[in-house]
């Protein structure tokens, strides 16, 4: 499988989102030999190759931060990917269930999402 992903690179950057040890690890793999930059939502202790760096932030942050790796980050995900996937149908935006009850139903939404009853985003409206 990872052969196949990396037979459609090479890639400027990869973003993890479930940020475990093993997607880490794949990204690290699929940057090589060349080496890249990864963004991940957990840290940990992870033994990356020397030409592999992972940004670790939550998303939104690595986006905002100063620094050289940051902006290039932003501009190339703001600048060229995100319009571009968005036109091209890639990507979607994840769909939405909206859970009736107000913030009496958080834990309903909860409980739906752990049994797979609810996929994608609960949304309570707390003024319900």
């Amino acid at each position: 499988m990872l052969d196949d992903l990396r037979a459609l690179g090479p890639f400027k950057y990869l973003y993890s989102t479930s940020g475990d040890p093993a997607s880490q690890q794949a990204l690290a793999t699929l940057l090589q030999p060349s080496g890249g930059t990864f963004a991940s939502t957990m840290g940990g202790e992870v033994q990356l190759p020397e030409n592999v760096e992972r940004i670790y932030e939550f998303f939104g942050n690595v986006t905002l931060k100063e620094g050289d790796k940051f902006e290039k980050f932003a501009k190339w995900w703001y600048g060229e990917y995100l319009g571009k996937v968005i036109q091209d149908g890639s990507i979607e935006p994840t769909p939405i269930t909206k859970v009736k009850g107000g913030l009496n139903a958080l834990q309903e939404a909860a409980d739906g999402m752990l049994d797979g009853k609810i996929r994608g985003k609960p949304v309570v409206n707390p003024q319900e």
